[in-house]
């Protein structure tokens, strides 16, 4: 009878360790899996997942008046909001102040995230040479004081098309890619496209970032539509198709086009 019992004893604390180990094997592969980084944005991250890879470098493409300062406003929000991360929001073209004022119709309330010390705004003026460096170490030290999760750039094609040659352009995308990557900084970069043209920006920055979101504007029964494409997640099973993007008192939302 004590022989069956340590038996059973023994049967019992293998099967406790058999679970243990499962256990931390479900653990180990959990922190493995790479962090997403969902927008908060209504009908986007199941496109993507549930978000952008943690770190990646995303553009951000379209017209005026596409929504691309909506969606990177509403991405910087729903990031301190929702999910508790700290942004850097660079401005190169409608300076903080006007971008407070204009996100105030969708009830971003800015000025108190600023006052927390969650998100800060920063207007950079455009610039070449030693003053560009000066500004971009000046971005990384302010992610760097604050913790800053998120970051974006609004717009990239200032900071491009102020460069003298097309290899100074390449060499610059190149060297903000790899400063934000190390910093470990998801980063939506704006990149604005003139009406009716087909290509996007320079042409080679694309093949340079993780990810390419196409916003679209257009006019269907004489009234202006606006729509979303995803043309490009690195590692990521996304969307192939367009989505309407809706604008309310509350951001933007995104539904599947009506085929």
């Amino acid at each position: 009878m004590q022989d069956r019992n340590i038996d059973l004893i023994f049967t019992d604390e293998l099967k406790s360790l058999s679970l243990i180990y499962h256990l931390k094997k479900l653990v180990l592969l959990e922190e493995r899996k790479p962090l997403r980084v969902p927008t908060g944005i209504k009908g986007m991250d199941e496109l993507i997942e549930g978000g952008f890879y943690k770190g990646d470098i995303i553009l951000l493409c379209g017209e005026a008046g596409s929504g691309k300062t909506t969606f990177c406003a509403q991405f910087v929000y729903n990031g301190a909001n929702l999910y508790g991360e700290k942004a850097i929001y660079v401005s190169l073209e409608e300076g903080a102040d006007r971008l407070t004022r204009n996100m105030q119709k969708y009830g971003f309330d800015f000025e108190r995230l600023k006052r927390e010390h969650i998100i800060e705004l920063l207007d950079v003026e455009v610039s070449v040479g030693e003053g560009l460096k000066s500004q971009i170490d000046y971005i990384l030290y302010r992610a760097d004081m604050i913790h800053a999760n998120r970051l974006v750039i609004d717009s990239l094609s200032s900071l491009l098309l102020a460069q003298d040659k097309r290899i100074e352009a390449r060499a610059l995308l190149h060297s903000l890619y790899d400063l934000f990557k190390r910093k470990d900084l998801t980063t939506l970069m704006t990149i604005s496209i003139p009406r009716g043209s087909k290509s996007i920006g320079l042409g080679f920055e694309e093949a340079m970032v993780d990810g390419v979101i196409l916003l679209e504007s257009m006019v269907e029964q004489k009234v202006l539509e606006n729509r979303l494409l995803i043309l490009k997640m690195r590692g990521t099973n996304h969307s192939k198709e367009y989505q309407r993007v809706i604008f309310s008192d509350k951001g933007l939302t995104l539904t599947p086009c009506v085929k």
